[in-house]
């Protein structure tokens, strides 16, 4: 076997010597045994299906079925008329509204959020109280030690 062919049935079959045909198995085993270079293909395949069995599924939009039928039909038109399908092809194929679970969740994020903008540009933010502003002339008034009254 050739380090050509090793690499193709690697790709094709992956790491594990069981899914190998029999006839290709025993002469792979060999070939990588001598040579350094299919070594670390073959461990860098291993990484790769190992990143593979660790990674989870993500579940598809719920306009997908409607998005590929639309492309693949040439009806872009039709699917320009829904709200999600046009922020699709506004923003990239990434985008996608969030499922009906999460909205009062994204709703509550908002309120929150306005809320908190709300209330931080409600409240001035020069205004201090008259004992700050007292402390504060007094703390300027004691500089190195030279202490001067003020009447009140």
């Amino acid at each position: 076997m050739d380090p050509k062919k090793f690499k193709e049935n690697l790709l094709l079959y992956g790491t594990d010597w069981n899914k190998w045909p029999e006839e290709e198995k025993q002469a792979g085993v060999e070939l990588l045994r001598h040579s350094p270079g299919l070594q670390a293909s073959f461990a860098e395949q291993e990484e790769f299906e190992r990143i593979l069995k660790t990674r989870k599924f993500e579940e598809p939009s719920s306009n997908l079925p409607q998005r590929i039928i639309a492309l693949s039909t040439g009806q872009e038109k039709e699917a320009l008329s829904r709200f999600d399908s046009l922020l699709s092809k506004l923003f990239g194929n990434e985008f996608y509204l969030p499922n009906p679970a999460s909205i009062p969740v994204s709703i509550f994020m908002l309120i929150v959020l306005i809320t908190g903008f709300f209330i931080g540009f409600s409240i001035p933010a020069g205004s201090t109280s008259t004992d700050q502003k007292q402390a504060s002339l007094q703390a300027f008034l004691h500089y190195e030690g030279d202490v001067l009254w003020v009447k009140e």
